[in-house]
C-alpha cells in the first residue's frame, strides 16, 4: 500500500479543495456546510498523526491497514467534492441563460443541500471510527520540537576499500583524481577551498569510487592532510565540526574535542587547518540548508590554496546549496563490468567457467539490473555457493522488491532516497508506477497527468504546469529520472521502489491479469509487446479507477470499447488509449464527469461523439497523429477548462468560437476570417496563450478597432508572435491605410522575445516597433513588407540580437532612422536580403554603433554599390547577388591612418568571409583584404567573373587562412613572381575551379611549401595538360580530386605523398596513373568518366595493375572492384 506521506499529500490538497468549497459552493447550504466543518475538524486531528504513522507504518501491519482505511475514505470524499464541483459548474452554464430558470435552481439547491449533508454525515461516522483507532495503535501528535523517531541506523563508511572488488570505474577515478590535483581556472570559485559533488542514484557506487579515489598514491603525495566523513542524514554542524577536527589529530587525547562550544571547536579546526592543503571528503550528503553548511564551512576555508572538498550526494541541489563545482555524474556500469562483479559475489573465488548454466542465467540476472552496482553485489551475495539452478531461476523472475527482506539491502538503500522526498512528491513518484519498466517519459505529458489527478498544490498565483514543472525537475535532480534524448527514463530499481511503495494502488496488468490486485487499485495500465488481443474486461473490476492507460501495444490487436466501460469506470480522470486500431469511442464518454487528461493519438479515431462536449473538467486533449479525423465536434468549445489541445493544425483552425476555450495555453496558428467564430475578436478573451502564436490572413481585419479588441498586449505569458497578410492579395491604397492601423493595435506585451511582420502591404510601421519598451524582445524577422520606404528605428531596442529583414521592395535607402539614438547596442547578427531597390547603406561614424555585432549578410542586393565600414568586433561576413564594385573596410578608432587601420585590422575578430555571385567586383585590393586579417581562417570567392585583381600581398598575410575556396573567377590573375608568396603556410584546404590558368599554375608551384594542407581540388581546368615541372604536393596531403580537367594528360609525382588516403579522379582524359605509382598508403581510388585509364586498368596485360593493386578500396564508374593479382572483379 503506499506509504503514509502519499496520504498526507492526498490529504493537504483534500483541505485545500475543502477550504474553497466552503467558500464558493456550500456556504449557502446550511446543512452541508455543517457536515463539512466536522469534516474539516476530523481530517484535521487525523493529519497531525500521519508524523508518526510515516514512521511505523513500514514495521507495523496495523498501522498500515489504518492508512489504508483513511486513504479509502480520503479518495470518497474528493470524489464527492469533485462531483458536486462539476454539478454546480453545469448548473450555473445552464441557468445563465434564462431568469425563468431561478425558481428551479432555488429547488434543486434544498435537495442538494440535503442529499450532501446525508452523504458527508455518512463519511463523518466512517471517519470517527478510524479516528478513535489511533489509541488502540499508539499514534501520537509529534509537535515541533519534539524529536522524530529514531532514523534506522545505516552503517557508517569509511575510507577502507578492497579494490579488488571492483569493477568498471577506472575512468571515472582518472577523471576525479585529475579533477583534484588540477589547478588554476578550472577550480575557479567563490569559495577559497572548492567542493566537487559526485552526484548519483542510490546503489550507484558513489562511495567506492571516492574511496578509490581517497587511497590514490598521487592522492595521497598531492594532499598534506586527508580527511574522512560520513554525514548521513543528519547534518550537525557542531559534530561534524568535532569529528573534522578529530581527522585532523594524530594523537586525541591531547585535544580535548567533547566540548559543545561550535565557536570553540571552530577556531580549533581553523588553526589546525590553516596553511595546510587538504583533501575533506564528505560522503553520503543529505543536508539543503544552507546556514547549517555556511557554519560549518566557516573553519575549512582556512585551508592552503589547492584545498579541495569532495563530496558524495544523490541531489544534485545540495550541490548547489553548498555552492559547489559542476557536478560529477556517475553513470551504471556497463553489463560486462556489472557481471564481472556479479561472478565475483556469486561464485566460490569469482569463477564460474565450472557452472555454464548458471553462468547464463547469471548473465540474463545481471542484464536486469542496469547496470547497478549495488544490485549485483546483493544478488550475487544472495546466490553465493548455491548451485541449485531453480534458485537462480527464480531470482530472475523476481522483482528487486519481491526479495525477501532480511536479505534485500536494495529496497532500504533506494527508499531513503524516497524518504526524504516532500510529501507531493512522494505520491507524484509513487504514480509513475502505473508506467511499464523502460517507459519513456515525456516531461509535459506526466505534469498534465499529475495535474488531471490533483497531485500539485497551487503555489500564490504561479501556474500549475510551472509547479508541476518545478516537480519533475526537483525528481531529476535527486536522480528518480534520468535524461535521455529529450526525454526520461527511470532505472528500473527506482521503478521497483516506485512499485514497492504503491503496492494495490497502481496496478500494471501487463500480458495477463494477476489474481492477488485489489480491486481498490486508482491507477492501471496495460501493456504488451507481441500480438495480443487488448481487452478492457480486467478493467472492470477496478470500480474506483481513476486512470486507465494503454501503453506499449503497437503489435495488439484492439475490440470496440464496450459501451458500458464509462459508465462502470465514472470515477477516471486520466484516460490515455494508445491503439492504432481504436477507430471509435462510446457516447457514454460524456459520463466521465471527472475526465481532465485524454490521450487519443495514434488512434485511429474517425469522429469524436457530440457528448464529449459534456466534459467541463478535461484540461487535456492529445489528437497527435490521429490521421481519419477529418473534423472536431462543434461542442468542442463548450469544453470552458481545457488547457492543452494537442491536434494537427488543420483541425484546430476549423474550430468557429475557438475565443470561449479561455484556459487554452498554447495556439499554434490562428486564421483569421470573415466568418463569424473566426474573426480576430476571438482572441480576446485568451489571456492564457503562451509560447508561440501565428496570426495569418490578417488582410481579412475590417479596421483597426477590430485589431484593438484581439488585447495582444494583454497576454502576458506569449513569446513569440508571427504577423502574416497573405502576399498574393492585390491591395488598394484604402487597404494600406487599414493595414497600417491593424499592425498599430496589433501591439504585443512588452515581454516579447520573437517578432515577424510577414506581407504586411502599409507605407509605414507603428512607433511601437522601434520602442525601447520592447525590452526583452531579441529576435525580429521583418520579411516582403514591399510598401514600406523606410525601415524603423530598431536600433532602438535594448536587447535585440538577431534581425533579418527581406523582401522591402520599396527601400531605397538606410541610414540613421534605421540606427536609432542607441545603435544597436546588443546586436549579434543582421540579414539584410532580397532588397532589389536598395541602393545606399550607411552607418554613422562613432564608438558605439553595432559594438556586439559578430555576423552580417548581405544577400540579393543588386544595386547596393557600396557597403559601409564595418566594426571590428565582426566575426563572418557573407556578400551573396550584390552590386559592389569594391569590398567594405574594418572601422578603425583612425581611419586616416594607414597604420593605425592595420593595427585595427590585426585585432579584428573576422574568421569567415563569402564573397558570391557580385558581378560587379573587379578588385581586392582596396577594402578588408587589403588590411592584415590576422584572424581570417576561411575565405571563399565564388562566381565573381569580372574579377581581376587580387590583394596587393596576395593571401600570404592571412597568417590564420585554414581554407581558401575561389570558383568561377575567370579573369583573376596572379602577377606576383615569386610562387611560394603567394598562400599562407597554415592552408589546410584549397579549392580551386574555373579559373584562368595565371592564377592556378602560380598556386601549383607554391604548394610544396604548405606543409599542413590536407586537401586538394582543382576543377574545371581545361587549360591543364601537364602539372608545371616545380609542382610538388605536400607530403600529408590527405585527399587530392581532379575534375574534369579536358586535357590533363598525365598526374604529378605522388610516390611520395605518404599522407594521401584518397584519390578521386573524374572527367579527366588521363593516359596512364604516374610512373613511379601511387603512395603505399592510398586507401581509396576513385575513377569516373576517365575512358582511357578505364580501358587501360581493364587489359589483361597487367601494365597498371601493379600501380593498384595494394589500394583496399578502387571504384570506377561507381563500381567497386576488387583486384586479384593482375585482374580486377566487380562488386
Amino acid at each position: 500500500m503506499a506509504g503514509a506521506a502519499v496520504v498526507s499529500a492526498f490529504l493537504q490538497i483534500l483541505f485545500e479543495k475543502l477550504a474553497v468549497a466552503a467558500l464558493d459552493e456550500y456556504q449557502s447550504l446550511r446543512n452541508a456546510k455543517k457536515e463539512f466543518q466536522y469534516l474539516s475538524n476530523t481530517l484535521s486531528s487525523i493529519q497531525d498523526l500521519l508524523e508518526d504513522a510515516e514512521e511505523k507504518q513500514l514495521k507495523d501491519k496495523p498501522v498500515r491497514g489504518w492508512l489504508v482505511k483513511l486513504k479509502d475514505v480520503a479518495v470518497d470524499i474528493d470524489d464527492l467534492l469533485d462531483k458536486n464541483k462539476t454539478a454546480v459548474q453545469r448548473s450555473k452554464l445552464k441557468n445563465q441563460k434564462a431568469s425563468r430558470y431561478l425558481s428551479c435552481y432555488f429547488f434543486n439547491k434544498v435537495f442538494l443541500d440535503y442529499k450532501l449533508a446525508h452523504k458527508i454525515k455518512g463519511i463523518n461516522e466512517r471517519l470517527d471510527k478510524i479516528s478513535r483507532e489511533r489509541n488502540v495503535l499508539g499514534l501520537q501528535v509529534l509537535n515541533n520540537h519534539a524529536s522524530r523517531l529514531e532514523i534506522e541506523e545505516k552503517p557508517q563508511t569509511s575510507s577502507l576499500v578492497d579494490d579488488s572488488r571492483v569493477f568498471g570505474r577506472e575512468q571515472d577515478k582518472e577523471n576525479i583524481v585529475k579533477l583534484l590535483l588540477a589547478t588554476g581556472d578550472g577550480f575557479n570559485n567563490h569559495f577559497n577551498v572548492p567542493i566537487l559533488p559526485v552526484v548519483g542514484m542510490g546503489g550507484l557506487g558513489k562511495t567506492t569510487l571516492t574511496q578509490l579515489v581517497y587511497n590514490d598514491n598521487r592522492v595521497k603525495e598531492h594532499f598534506q592532510l586527508r580527511m574522512w566523513l560520513c554525514v548521513s542524514e543528519n547534518f550537525d554542524e557542531r559534530k561534524l565540526t568535532r569529528e573534522t577536527l578529530e581527522c585532523t589529530l594524530s594523537d586525541y587525547s591531547n585535544t580535548n574535542t567533547n566540548t559543545t562550544n561550535l565557536n570553540l571547536l571552530q577556531e580549533d579546526l581553523f588553526q589546525k587547518l590553516k596553511g595546510k592543503k587538504f583533501l575533506l571528503v564528505l560522503d553520503d550528503v543529505w543536508n539543503e540548508n544552507r546556514e547549517k553548511w555556511s557554519r560549518y564551512y566557516a573553519a575549512l576555508a582556512a585551508g592552503e590554496r589547492g584545498s579541495k572538498i569532495l563530496m558524495t550526494t544523490r541531489n544534485e541541489n545540495v550541490g548547489l546549496i553548498m555552492g559547489a563545482l559542476k557536478p560529477y555524474y556517475l553513470n551504471q556500469l556497463s553489463d560486462e563490468d556489472c557481471w564481472l562483479l556479479f561472478r565475483s559475489c556469486a561464485f566460490v573465488n569469482g569463477s564460474s567457467s565450472g557452472h555454464p548454466k548458471l553462468e547464463i542465467i547469471g548473465k540474463m540476472i545481471v542484464k536486469k539490473l542496469k547496470g547497478l552496482p549495488l544490485a549485483a553485489k546483493t544478488l550475487g551475495s544472495l546466490l553465493y555457493s548455491k548451485l541449485d539452478e531453480d534458485e537462480w531461476e527464480n531470482i530472475l523472475r523476481s522483482e528487486i522488491w519481491e526479495l525477501p527482506t532480511d536479505q534485500n539491502n536494495i529496497m532500504p538503500a533506494l527508499r531513503l532516497s524516497y524518504k526524504h522526498l516532500p510529501p507531493n512528491l512522494k505520491q507524484c513518484f509513487a504514480f509513475c508506477s502505473v508506467f511499464h519498466k523502460d517507459y519513456v517519459f515525456g516531461r509535459d505529458d506526466l505534469v498534465h497527468m499529475w495535474m488531471a489527478l490533483g497531485f500539485i498544490q497551487h503555489q500564490g498565483r504561479k501556474r500549475m504546469e510551472d509547479v508541476g514543472y518545478s516537480y519533475f525537475d526537483e525528481l531529476v535532480s535527486r536522480s528518480f529520472f534520468q535524461a535521455q534524448k529529450g526525454n526520461y527514463v527511470m532505472h528500473d530499481a527506482i521503478h521497483d521502489l516506485a512499485q514497492s511503495i504503491s503496492i494495490g494502488e497502481c496496478v500494471r496488468l501487463e500480458d495477463k491479469l494477476q489474481n492477488d490486485m485489489t480491486d481498490k487499485a486508482l491507477h492501471s495500465s496495460f501493456s504488451c509487446s507481441h500480438t495480443m488481443h487488448t481487452s478492457f474486461v480486467p478493467f472492470y473490476r477496478f470500480n474506483r479507477l481513476r486512470t486507465l492507460l494503454l501503453l506499449q501495444g503497437y503489435k495488439s490487436s484492439t475490440g470496440l470499447i464496450p459501451d458500458d466501460l464509462f459508465m462502470r469506470l465514472k470515477f477516471l480522470r486520466v484516460l490515455d488509449l494508445n491503439r492504432r486500431d481504436i477507430d471509435e469511442l462510446p457516447n457514454s464518454i460524456g459520463n466521465l464527469d471527472q475526465l481532465r487528461y485524454l490521450g487519443l493519438s495514434g488512434t485511429g479515431i474517425r469522429a469524436l461523439p457530440s457528448s464529449i462536449s459534456k466534459l467541463y473538467n478535461l484540461q487535456t486533449l492529445r489528437l497527435k497523429h490521429c490521421n481519419e479525423l477529418s473534423r472536431l465536434p462543434r461542442g468542442i468549445t463548450g469544453l470552458v477548462n481545457l488547457r492543452h489541445l494537442e491536434a494537427n493544425r488543420l483541425l484546430i483552425s476549423e474550430i468557429a468560437g475557438i475565443g470561449k476555450l479561455t484556459c487554452l495555453q498554447k495556439l499554434g496558428e490562428f486564421n483569421v476570417r470573415q466568418r463569424m467564430g473566426f474573426h480576430i475578436t476571438e482572441l480576446k478573451d485568451m489571456t492564457e496563450l503562451r509560447g508561440h502564436l501565428c496570426i495569418s490572413d490578417l488582410e481579412n481585419v475590417i479596421s483597426g478597432e477590430e485589431a484593438r479588441e484581439a488585447m495582444l498586449n494583454a497576454k502576458a505569458s506569449l513569446t513569440s508572435l508571427e504577423l502574416i497578410w497573405s502576399e498574393e492579395i492585390h491591395v488598394a491604397s484604402l487597404e494600406e491605410c487599414i493595414q497600417v492601423e491593424v499592425l498599430r493595435y496589433l501591439q504585443p506585451q512588452n515581454e516579447i522575445r520573437e517578432l515577424s511582420i510577414k506581407g504586411y502591404s502599409g507605407f509605414l510601421f507603428p512607433d511601437w516597433l522601434g520602442s525601447s519598451s520592447l525590452s526583452s524582445l531579441h529576435t525580429i524577422h521583418l520579411s516582403n513588407c514591399k510598401n514600406s520606404k523606410f525601415l524603423p528605428p530598431l536600433g532602438q531596442l535594448p536587447f535585440l540580437r538577431y534581425l533579418d529583414i527581406g523582401g522591402m521592395d520599396s527601400v531605397t535607402h538606410i541610414g540613421q532612422e534605421f540606427l536609432g539614438f542607441e545603435g544597436f547596442p546588443s546586436l549579434i547578427e543582421l540579414v539584410l536580403e532580397d532588397m532589389p531597390c536598395l541602393e545606399e547603406w550607411v552607418i554613422a561614424q562613432g564608438e558605439g554603433v553595432f559594438p556586439c555585432i559578430t555576423e552580417i549578410q548581405i544577400r540579393e542586393c543588386p544595386e547596393l554599390r557600396e557597403l559601409p565600414q564595418l566594426p571590428p568586433t565582426l566575426m563572418k561576413l557573407t556578400v551573396l547577388e550584390a552590386g559592389v564594385s569594391c569590398l567594405p573596410q574594418l572601422k578603425t578608432a583612425i581611419s586616416s591612418s594607414s597604420s593605425s587601420s592595420s593595427s585595427a585590422a590585426a585585432a579584428a575578430a573576422l574568421s569567415y568571409m563569402y564573397i558570391h555571385d557580385c558581378p560587379n567586383l573587379t578588385s581586392l585590393r582596396n577594402g578588408l583584404l587589403s588590411q592584415e586579417l590576422k584572424s581570417l581562417r576561411e575565405l571563399t570567392i565564388a562566381n565573381c567573373e569580372e574579377l581581376v585583381s587580387l590583394p596587393m600581398d596576395l593571401f600570404k598575410p592571412l597568417v590564420s587562412l585554414k581554407n581558401l575556396h575561389i570558383y568561377n573567377c575567370p579573369k583573376v590573375s596572379c602577377s606576383f613572381q615569386e610562387a611560394t608568396g603567394l598562400l599562407p603556410a597554415s592552408l589546410e584546404d584549397l579549392r580551386i575551379s574555373s579559373c584562368s590558368v595565371e592564377l592556378i599554375n602560380p598556386m601549383l608551384k607554391c604548394l610544396g611549401s604548405l606543409t599542413t594542407l590536407r586537401h586538394l581540388k582543382i576543377c574545371d581546368y581545361s587549360e591543364l595538360n601537364y602539372f608545371p615541372k616545380e609542382t610538388r604536393l605536400p607530403d600529408m596531403l590527405k585527399l587530392l580530386t581532379l575534375c574534369n580537367c579536358a586535357n590533363l594528360l598525365c598526374l604529378p609525382p605522388l610516390l611520395h605523398v605518404s599522407g594521401l588516403e584518397t584519390l578521386v579522379i573524374s572527367d579527366c582524359p588521363l593516359a596512364m596513373l604516374p610512373v613511379d605509382g601511387l603512395p603505399a598508403e592510398l586507401q581509396e581510388l576513385h575513377i569516373d568518366g576517365c575512358p582511357v585509364l578505364k580501358n587501360l586498368l581493364e587489359q589483361d596485360d597487367g601494365r597498371e595493375w601493379a600501380k593498384i593493386v595494394h589500394v583496399p578500396k578502387v571504384v570506377i564508374d561507381s563500381e567497386r572492384r576488387t583486384i586479384t593479382g593482375n585482374t580486377s572483379k566487380h562488386i
